[in-house]
């Protein structure tokens, strides 16, 4: 089966009014950590070699259920599906709650437990899905995460277009059940949803994991 790399759209075009009435539309409410969260597109390295990266990280970062404002959820799904389901449609995810500051945009956390979450968002699919943990192909608890230095850095990112794009940095080390351990430095971009703003990423994913 052909796989087809989906990034996130847009958005979408108002049409076909058919009144000319005016409704007032409520401004959406501003999370407490509207800098960090969102979808995010990352090129992981290994830290000995920071100019070839060994796989690509879909991040998804949200508010906590009490919309604290130093704390945030992450969600890593790593595109490289052969080393956990060998199925693009479920990938290896692990979500943990980190400490943010968006005062300055830093963010981080010492050996905080991580699970398998039941859903993360899938970029072949171009939406939630299945985790790999969740469907038994690897465990589902029993990790641990340590992030250091992160940071948001507004309009970090020149992309392909002309336009500018938050950038996001990080180190990374996950260990799990079994006790192995992988490190990475994680760096990357606000996911726009422009097809050329993610061509690097998803030339990436085509050439190595398709």
């Amino acid at each position: 089966m052909k796989k087809i790399l989906k990034m996130l759209a847009i958005g979408a075009l108002a049409a076909g009014f058919v009144s000319c009435e005016t409704y007032k539309v409520e401004e959406p409410e501003m999370t407490a950590v509207a800098d960090f969260d969102g979808q995010w597109v990352c090129f992981a390295y290994e830290e000995d070699n920071l100019t070839t990266p060994v796989t690509v990280f879909d991040i998804t970062v949200t508010n906590t259920t009490n919309n604290e404002s130093n704390a945030m959820w992450m969600t890593i799904a790593d595109c490289d599906y052969r080393i956990s389901s060998g199925d693009p449609y479920y990938l290896d995810a692990l979500q943990f709650k980190l400490t943010c500051n968006p005062a300055d945009l830093s963010f981080s956390g010492s050996e905080v437990d991580a699970t398998q979450p039941r859903l993360c968002h899938n970029i072949y699919l171009g939406q939630g899905y299945y985790s790999a943990g969740n469907r038994g192909y690897v465990p589902a608890d029993g990790y641990t995460v340590t992030v250091t230095d992160g940071k948001v850095t507004k309009n970090g990112v020149d992309t392909k277009t002309g336009y500018k794009a938050d950038a996001i940095e990080f180190n990374y080390s996950r260990t799990n059940p079994d006790g192995s351990t992988k490190q990475y430095v994680v760096k990357g971009m606000k996911n726009t949803g422009w097809n050329e703003e993610m061509q690097d990423y998803s030339d990436f994913i085509k050439e190595h994991f398709s």
